[in-house]
């Protein structure tokens, strides 16, 4: 009898142990996730033109500059935060090869080819505009047509740029190449009018520059918890 009470003692105990590491393992889980929202995401972070394609400009200011910077912060928030980030470009440059007979469609095909690339799951195009009524301003959001996914991170974008900026923009679909192509879940952000002054002095800014990293990481942590779990 005495031999029966130990064994089931030891069992007992055993069980007890066995409960108390799967909740300890259950809240370091959780904590890690807390910690990295996006561990096992992987984004593509696009910074559009490079090279000998400017983009839009104003004086000294080139729009394929303020995209990488942007961009480049973008990729350390998505880090911080967990994610996996590919860039199609991390320097001045273009991704068509020498001697292309056309350059900017050989590197937008590679952008593409990119983004549609496993792992990826979703892409972030990053642009700025212009217009010629200086003073429309604000950020502007397109995504693919039919593309739900697409629109849903558009949308979520698109409300924290509004707040940001104090507009009241809605997102879009858009007829560019990058969309029309991509396999994936994407938006192209145009983050700002470099026609207008009060646009440009911001996105020159390494701050300003920041919070709209911090705010599409942000956007992607919603975007993923709300409409992929």
């Amino acid at each position: 009898m005495g031999d029966v009470m130990k064994k089931n003692r030891r069992w007992i105990i055993a069980l007890l142990c066995a409960c108390v590491l799967a909740a300890v393992w259950k809240v370091q889980a959780e904590t890690n996730r807390d910690a990295q929202p996006l561990s096992g995401v992987t984004v593509v972070v696009d910074p559009g033109h490079g090279g000998k394609d400017d983009g839009a400009s104003s004086g000294i200011v080139k729009e394929q500059d303020v995209n990488l910077a942007i961009a480049l912060k973008l990729r350390t928030e998505l880090e911080k935060a967990g994610a996996t980030v590919t860039m199609t470009r991390d320097g001045s440059y273009d991704l068509a090869s020498e001697g292309a007979m056309n350059r900017k469609r050989e590197d937008m095909k590679k952008r593409v080819a990119m983004i549609n690339e496993e792992p990826s799951d979703l892409f972030i195009s990053i642009h700025l505009n212009t217009y010629p009524n200086v003073g429309i301003h604000g950020g502007q959001v397109f995504y693919r047509k039919d593309d739900e996914s697409s629109k849903q991170l558009a949308q979520i974008i698109q409300t924290r740029l509004n707040a940001l900026t104090q507009t009241e923009k809605q997102s879009k679909t858009g007829d560019y190449f990058i969309l029309n192509e991509s396999e994936r879940p994407g938006v192209l952000v145009e983050c700002g009018f470099l026609s207008n002054a009060g646009d440009r002095e911001a996105l020159t800014q390494d701050a300003y520059q920041q919070q709209l990293a911090i705010l599409l990481t942000e956007s992607v942590q919603e975007y993923l918890l709300a409409f992929t779990l």
